[in-house]
């Protein structure tokens, strides 16, 4: 798939010290991390959620297309959002009565059965409803629709919080595809890594 090349700055509040702003582009992995409190999660929503900047910019440089995601019109921004990123919370929403197999129709059978292998998910999971999984399954399952999405941005928030070390490696090396595959990955974590193409540490 060929996706459109995109370059994110962030202009916030939030970002104090000798991070006062973040800037990345398409084939690079972000690393927000901090201490619980410190503001990953708002940080993370507020650039899922663009027009909540605290006073700051939020722009998105797409093929050579200037956004301002942060003063744009409410109904355009509605549009042009989820073709630019996917947002993955701690805790995902799914409606209750919805199978995993409905709720990940957009993924070809070929995805869904390559992200059912390495995030470790029995396929007779795809018939239940989130009600019926626990928080990492269903965590896992809101994973892999983010990886089947064509978005060229990946918001993700602590993808990997509560996982065993296999499963922190598998979820590691879809993060790794994803850079690959011409997207940029921000992600949240509470503790440094030496594999991220950016650090960013927010102060406690």
């Amino acid at each position: 798939m060929n996706r459109p090349t995109v370059q994110l700055s962030v202009y916030s509040d939030m970002l104090k010290g000798p991070a006062t702003h973040l800037v990345a582009g398409s084939g690079q992995i972000v690393h927000i991390w901090g201490a619980s409190g410190a503001g990953k999660s708002t940080l993370l929503s507020r650039i899922w959620g663009s027009r909540s900047m605290g006073g700051g910019q939020l722009r998105v440089e797409i093929d050579g297309t200037t956004l301002d995601l942060a003063g744009m019109p409410a109904a355009r921004l509605a549009f042009v959002r989820p073709r630019l990123m996917t947002y993955v919370e701690q805790r995902p929403t799914v409606l209750p009565r919805i199978s995993m197999r409905d709720w990940l129709c957009a993924c070809s059978a070929r995805q869904l059965q390559a992200g059912l292998e390495q995030l470790d998910l029995a396929s007779g999971l795809l018939q239940r409803c989130s009600s019926d999984l626990s928080g990492g399954e269903l965590q896992r399952f809101a994973l892999l629709r983010a990886f089947c999405s064509p978005a060229p941005i990946l918001l993700l928030d602590e993808p990997c919080t509560g996982l065993d070390r296999s499963r922190y490696e598998h979820v590691v090396e879809l993060l790794r595809q994803a850079k690959d595959s011409h997207r940029l990955v921000i992600y949240t974590s509470h503790a440094p890594t030496s594999w991220a193409d950016q650090e960013l540490e927010l102060p406690g």
